[in-house]
This record gives structure tokens, sequence and C-alpha cells, in this order.
């Protein structure tokens, strides 16, 4: 699912709803409930990843001997039902420093595209898009995989 394409869509339909209320008849006054009654609408749920993945906030990466390490904040996701790209993130533990395992998986995005990066990239340079990640842990508590989350 193209995400820029369903946002579009609905941004276009919404302005033309809005344009029509607005401009409706030369008397007619916009009704007072109608943006509260669709606002109460919005009803939640969580977000959801494969077994073993999880969210994290990255607030900063940095290179240590030649190896990187994040300052992460694990993170819980909900998703709005009527838009999926009306997501909310909220801390669901203490930020922590993770290292990455031998041959683990980074990836980041350029505009919408996924691009596949070494761990130590992440202390350089500036992320693009949005600090939020699915992340994967061996038994050790490295990380194995790394994906950063696209947000329009």
């Amino acid at each position: 699912m193209n995400h820029r394409h369903v946002s579009a869509a609905l941004v276009a339909a919404s302005a033309a709803a809005l344009l029509a209320t607005a401009c409706g008849t030369a008397g007619a006054a916009p009704q007072e409930g109608t943006a509260k009654a669709a606002a109460g609408a919005t009803t939640w749920k969580p977000c959801h990843l494969p077994a073993g993945r999880h969210f994290l906030k990255l607030a900063s990466a940095k290179n240590v001997k030649g190896k990187a390490v994040v300052r992460v904040t694990p993170q819980t996701c909900k998703v709005n039902t009527r838009n999926d790209e009306d997501v909310v993130y909220t801390p669901s533990g203490a930020a922590r420093s993770l290292g990455f395992a031998p041959g683990a998986s980074v990836e980041v995005l350029r505009e919408t595209t996924s691009v596949k990066v070494a761990p130590t990239w992440l202390a350089n340079h500036k992320l693009a898009n949005s600090p939020y990640f699915s992340y994967h842990v061996n038994a050790k508590g490295q990380i194995t995989a790394l994906s950063e989350i696209y947000h329009p």
C-alpha cells in the first residue's frame, strides 16, 4: 500500500468535503456538531509487528572502538483505524544503550526507499525521516535487525 497516495486521496477528499460544507447555500451555517462527531469516531488499535520485533525511538548513535552503540527508548505504538498514517508512539520503558550483533541488518529510508547500511553509519548521519524503528534483539541483548519506519 503506497501511503503517500492514500494520504493524498484522504487529504483531497477531506478538503472537498470541507469546501462543500463551508460553501453550501448562501444562507446556511455550518453544523457545529459535525467536527466533534468526526473526531469522536476515530478509534485506535495497537500496531502489529512480526513476532520478536519491537518499536524503539533512536535518541543517538555513536561508534565505540569501531562498534556502533545506539541510545534508544522502547515504544508502544497505536494507529488510527481511519488513517493508517496517523500513528502515536508512547515510551514503554527506560532509555538504554544497545550494541549490534555481528552481521546485524540496518535499514534506513531515503525518501520512501529502504536502504541497507552498516550499523556504524548511524553515528555520522542525520536521519531524514523519523527516529522510530522496529528492531529485533538476540539472546545477548544485541540488535540483530533495525529498520526505520516511514511516516509522512
